[in-house]
């Protein structure tokens, strides 16, 4: 299933584990929502546990985060009509403004051959930490999130630091190159201006 493109690390101290699919057709039915093929096949693979991004699988926190989505979009008057899966809900504590921050991440599903993700919750809103607000954010393709996630937890690519180094002896020549007529213009100043 190479087209949905996920970055998935093998870390065997840490390894991603999948769940079955008679466990996602229990979550969805008893949810009574059809989950994006995606997000279906990130489920194939780490669902159950993930190295970057876990999601949940628990069946009642599911559906407690449904309800607590809901209320929370309610009162901010966001996204009241669409048809929305929340399948992560994140409560930590902040100490640098002393409150809880709580995220949501769920998609759109209104539109169902290609749901949005989006993240909603508190972030901080000046460079002091003395403010947050909620804010609603269309982050898009779940692949290019995930994808994202694994390449701040493990780095780019060993083809991309390959390349990255090729680059880099390839430059090298044309650097040394620089440095010296620099090192010659400065030279030749001196010598002139003593």
């Amino acid at each position: 299933m190479k087209k949905y493109n996920f970055r998935f690390v093998d870390q065997p101290e840490d390894p991603n584990v999948g769940l079955t699919n008679e466990e996602i057709t229990f979550l969805q039915k008893e949810l009574n929502l059809r989950f994006p093929e995606n997000y279906i096949y990130y489920l194939q693979n780490a669902g159950k546990r993930s190295n970057v991004f876990p999601v949940e699988y628990d069946i009642v926190k599911l559906k407690k985060y449904q309800r607590q989505l809901k209320e929370a979009l309610k009162k901010n008057d966001l996204l009241s009509t669409e048809s929305l899966f929340c399948f992560q809900y994140n409560n930590d504590y902040e100490p640098l403004v002393c409150r809880d921050f709580e995220i949501f991440y769920f998609f759109n599903l209104s539109d169902p051959k290609s749901p949005d993700l989006y993240v909603f919750g508190d972030f901080i809103t000046n460079y002091d930490w003395q403010g947050y607000a909620k804010e609603l954010t269309n982050k898009e393709n779940f692949v290019d999130f995930i994808n994202d996630r694994t390449k701040k937890k493990f780095g780019p690519k060993l083809l991309e630091k390959i390349g990255n180094i090729f680059l880099g002896i390839l430059l090298a020549p044309f650097i040394i190159i620089v440095l010296l007529i620099v090192a010659v213009q400065v030279l030749i100043e001196k010598i002139k201006n003593p």
